[in-house]
């Protein structure tokens, strides 16, 4: 099966080979100039021999210096010797025939001055014309040898240098080669599991699809899809359990609300039937009217129930905030105990996009809390400025504030009562439903969570810390209105 661990090693061992392979190529190229360089410093020696030779052959010819013959005797010698030594340089160079031509020239330059002192005048007069042009030849020669050796190492330089371009074209070819199969082999398996795993994070598909490629990719995707399904499993699990959670809370709250005007009516309904036609007709119509309020009560209470798990579309428009919160007070006023007051703060001419009716009932629903409990006084103020990033010791901050933070300037609408407040012991459970600090049978503990749920479905979230005069502050933080469209 393939694997990327192997692919990447070979790919690696692949690059390091042809790296080799380049050192070995740029190697054998600078170990053959070298050799072009060393045979042409023998021509140059052969050639600085010579001219030597035709300044110490004029010397004898110029001053009659036999002393000097030994030592020019010597160093054609040596300049024989060294074109024995290096008769393939020599070769290479200017070709056999040339070669044995300039050795033959050599040996015969050297016989005929060594016979030099040994002739008479007039034998010196006609050998020293056939020294001269013996020398002249060996002259002509080496520079022919130079200029050989010059377009020879020329040639040689040309050709290392096309070899390096084409040694390092040929790298550059693997490397990008190298680079393909990479890509090919490696990152797209990789690219299309990243594509996979985005499906699956945007809700277009449930598992990774099966991969036929490489073995670690295959036991990532078998692991992941089998964690998935553990996941799944888990969460179907939780929420069977969530729902059979609720489902007790809802019917006990049911039950909890339900019994009490249930059993009143029960009561009045006895007494009634324990009656007969001559009883008080005053008592009667109590009984009655207790049945008829109890009844009433019912209602409500189902109704409440109804209103919390709805999930009304929402009619949003721009309205003005302070005509909204008047709107809310003159609903309200009624069914505030005698004594309470309401005040609206300044408000300036905020405008929210919102639904009406829902928020009637935010307003509506904090101020009757906070009267019911016990408050004399309530205030209620907005205003705009940007999220508090930091809240205060003790508040306690219910849902997300992201799109309040990302909205800036936000509107804060503020309901601050001066009543007792709320024990510390009910804060984190205060927007729970059936969570009520009211005497059994007055409440339904239900007006805070529909609190919640308005703000929630109006993207806002609430603060609940404590007001500046003792009390409780409901601070709810709603996104800033749209600018308006010319």
């Amino acid at each position: 099966m393939p694997s990327l661990r192997n692919k990447i090693l070979r790919t690696y061992g692949f690059s390091k080979l042809v790296m080799l392979g380049f050192a070995v190529v740029v190697f054998v190229d600078l170990h053959y100039l070298n050799r072009q360089i060393e045979a042409g410093q023998v021509i140059t020696d052969f050639r600085e021999a010579t001219l030597e030779m035709r300044r110490d052959e004029k010397n004898l010819f110029l001053y009659r210096d036999y002393a000097s013959l030994d030592q020019l005797l010597m160093q054609i010698d040596a300049t024989r010797q060294t074109l024995i030594d290096n008769r393939e340089t020599f070769a290479a160079i200017s070709g056999e025939t040339m070669q044995r031509t300039i050795e033959d020239l050599v040996r015969r330059y050297r016989a005929e001055l060594a016979r030099y002192p040994l002739l008479s005048q007039s034998e010196q007069a006609a050998a020293r014309g056939v020294i001269r042009d013996l020398g002249h030849d060996l002259s002509e020669a080496s520079d022919e040898l130079s200029r050989g050796e010059r377009q020879l190492l020329a040639e040689a330089t040309q050709r290392a240098a096309l070899l390096l371009v084409l040694a390092f074209a040929g790298v550059v070819a693997l490397g990008l080669a190298g680079g393909l199969f990479l890509v090919r082999r490696v990152v797209r398996p990789l690219r299309e599991l990243e594509a996979g795993l985005h499906a699956i994070d945007e809700g277009r598909a449930r598992v990774l699809p099966e991969s036929a490629g490489d073995q670690e990719i295959q036991s990532f995707v078998t692991a992941f899809n089998a964690m998935l399904k553990h996941m799944r499993q888990q969460q179907d699990q939780a929420r069977r359990n969530e729902k059979a959670a609720a489902l007790g809370v809802l019917v006990s709250g049911v039950a909890h609300e339900l019994n009490n005007p249930l059993s009143n009516i029960s009561t009045s309904a006895q007494l009634l039937l324990e009656e007969d036609a001559a009883g008080d007709a005053e008592m009667k119509r109590l009984w009655l009217t207790q049945i008829d309020s109890e009844t009433e009560r019912a209602r409500r209470i189902v109704r409440r129930l109804l209103d919390s798990v709805r999930q009304p579309k929402l009619h949003r428009q721009r309205l003005a905030l302070a005509d909204l919160v008047q709107s809310s007070l003159a609903l309200v006023n009624r069914q505030l105990p005698a004594g309470v007051q309401v005040c609206v703060g300044t408000m300036a001419e905020i405008e929210i996009e919102v639904d009406r009716e829902r928020l009637h009932q935010v307003f509506i629903n904090l101020i009757k809390n906070a009267a019911d409990a016990g408050a004399r006084h309530v205030t209620v103020s907005a205003a705009l400025q940007a999220w508090e990033a930091e809240l205060a010791e003790g508040a306690l901050l219910v849902g997300d504030p992201a799109m309040v933070v990302e909205s800036p300037p936000a509107v804060r609408i503020s309901v601050e009562d001066d009543g007792p407040g709320i024990p510390l012991e009910l804060r984190e459970h205060i927007f729970d439903p059936f969570i009520t600090t009211r005497t059994s049978g007055e409440g339904t503990g239900l007006g805070l969570y529909l609190v919640e749920e308005i703000v929630g479905e109006h993207q806002g979230c609430i603060v609940l810390d404590a007001a500046v005069a003792g009390g409780t502050r409901f601070s709810i933080w709603l996104p800033g209105p749209k600018d308006k469209t010319p």
